[in-house]
């Protein structure tokens, strides 16, 4: 497979030169003195090839065992139940700020320890870069404490999936929220399978729309957006380098997301660690062989390859996950060069 991150692209970069992001107010690239560098062979291409096999493997035996694998669902589901931190309010702020804490070690730091890793880098620059415990623990506070004031206020609605309609009603009563409505039972393994994609494909489409407005529109960017583009290389920490508004409309429109396909709270649960690894995994820098860009065929996940882009370039690769949208902007955009 031939990757071109950019037909620009510096050949010869020294391995100790790194780049700085340097959109103008409106959200639009500026050449760069040090450019991505260009790979016409990806070093991983046999590891993929074995990991597809793998998760086509996968994907036959839950189907096959899907009786299993619902009992299963519905065991683990049982243990969430009598889990007070489950029930509460609060449950999915603070497990998305878990999993984004356990993440960070585990896929960015842990790889750029790994020296072997080094040829998936998307650029030689690309380096994990630390930060302190107490900007860890402020940046932890800056995000969970907004969310956590609209837990307590808004009723933890979960329509569809067998709760009586009465439970809200006597929810609507208090106007502080403690605790959840949870439905008896868990969903099926291709229930929560099939809304688990679909609701990533809707965000994907969601924020696409929202970030290329937030590049198109001068003031939205320099105001709301710029901040995520302030850094002097791409690292994982710059996931979470958003201001309020911008964090509280990735929030709702996951949740969104997840709402118009009536989510299973269970369903939910398994969104947080898979959506946070692929926004984590999308600022890493790294084209690492079991991303989804790499398992998917025909191009049509960008992950960090086309994110990277988007970060050096700024006027493209608008789109978080998959590619179809950019694709299709593109296109519009060369017809309307040629009606011009």
């Amino acid at each position: 497979m031939v990757d071109k991150i950019s037909q620009r692209a510096d050949r010869n970069l020294h391995k100790n030169e790194g780049f700085t992001s340097t959109n103008d107010a409106n959200g639009k690239g500026v050449d760069i003195e040090n450019r991505i560098s260009l790979r016409t062979e990806y070093p991983g291409s046999h590891v993929v090839t074995a990991l597809r096999v793998v998760a086509a493997s996968i994907g036959v035996l839950v189907v096959s065992k899907s009786t299993f694998c619902d009992r299963g669902l519905e065991h683990m589901y049982r243990i969430c139940l009598n889990s007070r931190f489950f029930q509460s309010v609060y449950f999915e702020t603070i497990f998305a700020t878990l999993c984004y804490a356990i993440i960070i070690p585990i896929c960015p730091w842990l790889v750029d320890k790994l020296r072997c890793m080094d040829r998936f880098k998307l650029n030689p620059s690309v380096k994990y870069e630390s930060v302190t415990v107490a900007k860890i623990v402020r940046e932890a506070l800056f995000y969970t404490i907004p969310l956590m004031l609209l837990d307590t206020v808004i009723v933890k609605k979960y329509e569809g999936v067998g709760i009586d309609p009465v439970i809200w009603h006597a929810k609507r009563q208090s106007a502080i929220q403690t605790t959840r409505a949870l439905p008896e039972y868990a969903p099926s393994t291709f229930d929560l399978i099939w809304k688990l994609v679909a609701s990533i494909i809707v965000y994907d489409a969601i924020f696409f729309l929202i970030h290329l407005l937030l590049h198109k529109n001068r003031v939205l960017y320099k105001y709301v957006h710029k901040h995520h583009h302030d850094h002097r290389i791409l690292h994982a920490h710059v996931t979470n380098q958003l201001t309020v508004v911008e964090r509280i409309t990735l929030v709702l429109s996951a949740n969104f997301s997840l709402k118009i396909f009536y989510s299973h709270p269970l369903t939910r649960t398994a969104f947080i660690p898979v959506f946070i690894w692929m926004l984590v995994e999308n600022h890493s820098g790294y084209d690492i062989p079991f991303s989804l860009h790499r398992l998917l065929p025909f191009g049509l996940a960008g992950g960090p390859v086309k994110h990277f882009e988007h970060h050096v370039n700024g006027q493209r690769c608008y789109q978080p996950f998959f590619t179809y949208l950019d694709t299709l902007l593109n296109h519009i955009s060369r017809i309307n060069l040629k009606m011009r």
